[in-house]
């Protein structure tokens, strides 16, 4: 493929539940320049769809983000509509198949009738992000392509938020840095990441990848940044994550909670223990959280913050500092998946 930049060119996008974020990024563009798109994400989109609809549905194609959507869903239902799934598809409403047809789902593998509502579910549509750009005049064709979501993974009769962080924790024991939370292949327990995978390989035949999107939006908020250790924090529509990143981008420490949970004084009060080192899993995780890691407590350089409810934090009693990866806070997801990309060319 002949690049008019002469370098990479990569399709990162960041799925989150209020939207998804997506980067054209062009090694030897001017960071500002990169095409960059802020759209609803798909879990909202459906939704809408669901809501504004009427009669049966079906539900086919990858694990998807449910949020909205699964909110819809149980609506229609509510209502006396029947819905029916593909495997896949009703993974997207609970990771286990009979939760799923004990909210009153039905898992079949044909199509329902012709007048039923038909639903494809699926975390980004690539037949969008190509319409937008063949209409300014730009091709469809990348060196890779990362899409940035999250996904608890699931194990039955556990928690999902338990073994989320158990996952998490697992990784950051053997020394992780950034780029360990990156998938060409992920496990089997990250049904949405699979999905998200084998969506990408319909449309791109190079190189793919899946990251967590807590992870990526904090390897795009230290993007271009130098100094080591310092203290990452994403504040989320629905999750907020801090992270101490040190040389190499290893983690040394990482939490994660609810946005909803926290308020000013106390997120400033966790972050305290946190960089000293004090803040402990069960203080987390019994607040509502998923969890923390930590080891001992370091000296930071800077604290960068991002996400779409950064100003949590505005009035907070550290210097903080807002990340504008290629100018615009919400390229942080983006940004952290192609620093990844970048790593392991």
């Amino acid at each position: 493929m002949s690049l008019s930049s002469g370098g990479k060119r990569i399709l990162a996008i960041d799925v989150g539940v209020g939207t998804q974020d997506i980067l054209v990024y062009e090694e030897g563009r001017i960071p500002d320049n990169n095409i960059k798109m802020v759209l609803p994400s798909q879990t909202q989109v459906l939704a809408k769809k669901v809501r504004e609809g009427s009669g049966d549905i079906f539900l086919y194609g990858e694990t998807m983000g449910g949020g909205p959507f699964s909110r819809a869903i149980l609506e229609r239902i509510a209502k006396g509509d029947r819905v029916s799934a593909t495997p896949r598809a009703a993974m997207t409403i609970r990771d286990d198949p009979e939760e799923v047809k004990e909210e009153g789902i039905e898992i079949v593998q044909a199509s329902c009738d012709t007048n039923c509502q038909r639903i494809e579910t699926q975390d980004v549509d690539f037949n969008l992000i190509k319409d937008v750009l063949k209409n300014v005049e730009e091709e469809f064709a990348f060196d890779a392509i990362g899409i940035a979501v999250q996904d608890h993974g699931h194990e039955k009769g556990k928690s999902d938020r338990v073994f989320r962080f158990e996952k998490i924790k697992e990784t950051l024991k053997r020394g992780a840095t950034l780029a360990d939370f990156m998938y060409e292949e992920p496990p089997e327990v990250y049904a949405r990441m699979n999905g998200a995978l084998r969506t990408i390989q319909e449309v791109h035949a190079g190189s793919a990848c899946v990251v967590d999107t807590k992870i990526a939006a904090v390897a795009g908020a230290v993007f271009d940044i130098k100094e080591r250790p310092v203290l990452c924090v994403d504040v989320g529509n629905g999750h907020t994550m801090a992270a101490i990143v040190g040389k190499g981008d290893a983690v040394l420490g990482l939490f994660e909670h609810h946005t909803n949970i926290l308020e000013a004084e106390m997120f400033d009060r966790l972050l305290e223990k946190f960089i000293k080192g004090d803040l402990a899993n069960e203080e987390i995780f019994e607040g509502g959280g998923h969890g923390c890691y930590v080891g001992e407590g370091v000296d930071i350089n800077r604290i960068l913050v991002t996400g779409p409810k950064r100003a949590l934090l505005k009035d907070s009693k550290f210097k903080i500092e807002y990340a504008n990866p290629f100018g615009d806070v919400m390229m942080a997801g983006p940004a952290g998946i192609v620093s990844m990309i970048l790593r392991h060319r």
